[in-house]
This record gives structure tokens, sequence and C-alpha cells, in this order.
């Protein structure tokens, strides 16, 4: 498994993940169950059984490891089905409303890359 990518589009470096979320829509009235794929400094890529539409705001809700839950503004940038299954991938882009919400993504994006890399190392 690779520890980091970067395709010719994106501005920041992605790091693989396989996480489970939760994901409010619709200003908190709808919640979804997703599976974080992939983690960088601008976004993240999701797998859900539920449908998913482009320009969706959302609140990814993700346990830390320390019992608490990070909440992450997002907006659902593209999404589409996977091929033979029943799941949905969307790209979200991290929206933070202020310095301490866009801190917060930095030191998970951290996180996962520190974890990677202790696993590497053992």
């Amino acid at each position: 498994m690779n520890l980091a990518y970067n395709s010719d589009k994106r501005r920041y470096v992605r790091y693989e993940l396989l996480d489970y979320a939760a994901m409010s829509l619709n200003e908190g009235r709808d919640s979804v169950n997703i599976v974080i794929t992939d983690i960088g400094l601008g976004g993240i890529q999701i797998r859900s059984k539920s449908e998913l539409i482009s320009g969706t705001r959302c609140l990814i809700h993700v346990a830390c490891m320390d019992g608490t839950t990070l909440q992450l503004r997002g907006e659902i940038r593209h999404a589409t089905t996977v091929n033979n299954s029943e799941l949905y991938s969307a790209g979200v882009r991290f929206v933070p409303d202020n310095h301490g919400e866009r801190m917060a993504v930095a030191e998970f994006v951290h996180q996962v890359f520190q974890r990677q890399a202790d696993d590497l190392a053992s």
C-alpha cells in the first residue's frame, strides 16, 4: 500500500485510509454512514450506500483515539456510483469556518500520516 499519492490535479498529497465515520447532511436533518478511503489537507474521498449529491454541505463526524469526536465541515464536490456495487463514491472538500477548524483538519491529517509512518516502521 502506498503511504501517499498525488494526482496531477490535486493541490495536496492524499493518504490512503480506511476509517468509518458518520456524515450529517441537510443541516443535520439526515445522517449517513460513510467509509473514508483517503484524506489530504484539502478533503477526503468517501464511500457510502446512500446517494450523495454534488454541492451538498456536510459535517463529517470522526471518532478519535481519545474518545472524542472530530467534526469536519465539507462540501461534496463530485459523486458517482461505484461500478458493480451498491456504493456511491464522493470527493468532499473541507470548508472550515475558522482557524480552529483549519487546525483540526491539519492535526487529523498529520495523525493519519504519523499512524501510517509508524505502521511502516514496525
